[in-house]
């Protein structure tokens, strides 16, 4: 008896549609069934940030940011915020390391972003509860000094009249 021969016909790309074939991209190299996800991965491990990102892209979603959110931009927003918080809370941290604290409180933190050039017009415009005041008296608030304005303040001047001298 002959054997059959089994004819197989390969599908022309014109009968498959384009949302059935895998493309070339999304197929794995090592030959294996299983599909790679379209879906962007940014958990903390592939992005090397401390920030979760999803919860960020969560968060520019519900302010309306743009219709769509590409991962790109939420991973580089995360990425200049956390960086913006290392140096905010490093100069906080040595402003509280200066006045012998251990915790950095709001107060430290409005300290170091006050004295901070780079980082005072950022602030501008925020408020921090419990951050207080930078110390200093405005100088449309002095005087003019000069040797009128001491005059019989000094300590020898005091000593003298103590003692009965004149002058």
């Amino acid at each position: 008896m002959p054997a059959k021969t089994v004819k197989t016909v390969a599908p022309t790309p014109a009968l498959v549609p384009a949302d059935v074939a895998p493309s070339p991209d999304l197929v794995p190299a090592d030959g294996s069934t299983k599909m790679k996800s379209k879906a962007a991965n940014m958990t903390n491990k592939n992005t090397g940030l401390v920030f979760n990102c999803y919860s960020l892209r969560r968060r520019m979603r519900a302010a309306r940011v743009g219709r769509f959110i590409r991962p790109t931009s939420v991973v580089y927003m995360g990425a200049v915020l956390e960086y913006l918080m290392a140096e905010v809370l490093e100069l906080a941290g040595n402003c509280a390391r200066d006045s012998k604290r251990k915790t950095v409180k709001p107060r430290h933190i409005m300290m170091a972003v006050q004295m901070d050039d780079e980082l005072k017009p950022l602030f501008s415009d925020v408020i921090l509860p419990g951050g207080g005041v930078v110390p200093g008296v405005h100088s449309c608030l002095l005087g003019k000094r000069d040797q009128a304005t001491f005059k019989g303040w000094s300590r020898q001047n005091l000593s003298k009249a103590q003692m009965g001298v004149k002058e």
